[in-house]
């Protein structure tokens, strides 16, 4: 076998154990979420089962693959062994492209041919014996015949063994891949922490996304309140203004809470089916409006817009 590597593996899915949950912990402690502390015990456990059984199967695999080797030595057959080596093998490199399906299967046809040699060579090797020595080279075929009988069985039975132990290691190495590939995809956006207070709630995926877009916009430097989401647009609420974006992110609206003197919701003019939130300004801006219009395609958006625009106005004055 290869020891180092074992204890390599060994090694890796210790530190990774005890490091995990560790690094999980102290993610729980700045989220104020325990779910990074599980997070990072399941994650701890799941690289030291990986590297216990993926350096194991390696190791018993290189073991296999010597005593195979030695065996088809044994058998005297020079061509046997020749051809054997020029069978394709799953070699160390291509472990991380083998399964254990692929494993069983390259396997299965080295067990096969080996039964095969074994029987055919019971009456080939005597027959090429007697027309190359005589009684004397039949008794000699006879003899590997026998013993390639005994022996090619045995080398396929082991071959079959050093395949699936291979495969073992390539699902495993696939797995952890395809799990470490997951696990950036769902990386969830940082904690929304709401208001000057930067108050902890419990944790919920849109308000974190919404703070998360905000931190990379103009209002970025000023701490989270709320969002609503008006299908179409995005209303973000820092503590001290409004910023309006489209579904493509451009800025639609952007208003101080410190300009805004009260909030109405209206029917729309020319849309018997629409609403708009009126945000009524404390003076006329220079265009001579003292308003500004945000148009919703349900009174329940609406509403919830206008009901949060109140509140967080409310709260910049305090």
């Amino acid at each position: 076998g290869n020891p180092l590597e074992l204890m390599r593996d060994l090694g890796d899915g210790v530190s990774d154990f005890v490091n995990e949950p560790v690094k999980g912990f102290k993610k729980s402690m700045e989220e104020m979420d325990p779910s990074f502390a599980l997070s990072g015990v399941a994650r701890g456990t799941e690289s030291l089962a990986r590297h216990t059984v993926g350096g194991f199967a390696d190791s018993a695999a290189m073991l296999t693959e010597t005593a195979a080797k030695n065996m088809a030595v044994l058998t005297l057959d020079r061509k046997y062994a020749q051809r054997r080596d020029r069978v394709m093998k799953l070699k160390a490199n291509d472990a991380k492209s083998a399964t254990i399906l692929k494993g069983l299967e390259s396997g299965m046809q080295k067990l096969v041919n080996g039964i095969l040699e074994g029987v055919t060579g019971v009456v080939s090797k005597p027959i090429r014996g007697a027309e190359r020595s005589g009684f004397e080279g039949f008794a000699k075929g006879v003899g590997k015949g026998l013993l390639g009988l005994i022996m090619k069985p045995v080398i396929g039975t082991t071959d079959l063994l050093t395949d699936t132990l291979i495969g073992v290691k390539g699902s495993v190495e696939s797995a952890n891949s395809q799990g470490m590939m997951a696990l950036h995809n769902q990386v969830r956006p940082r904690r929304a922490l709401y208001g000057r207070d930067r108050v902890v709630k419990p944790y919920r995926i849109d308000d974190a996304t919404a703070a998360t877009i905000q931190s990379k916009l103009c209002i970025g430097g000023e701490e989270y309140f709320s969002h609503v989401d008006m299908n179409k647009s995005v209303a973000l609420m820092s503590v001290k203004r409004l910023l309006i974006l489209s579904s493509d992110g451009r800025e639609l609206l952007l208003l101080p809470f410190s300009d805004v003197r009260k909030v109405k919701v209206l029917p729309h003019k020319s849309d018997p089916n629409g609403f708009v939130v009126t945000i009524y300004l404390n003076e006329v801006d220079a265009s001579g409006s003292d308003c500004r219009e945000v148009k919703c395609d349900e009174e329940k958006m609406a509403n919830l817009l206008c009901e949060k625009l109140t509140e967080a106005i409310n709260g910049s004055m305090m």
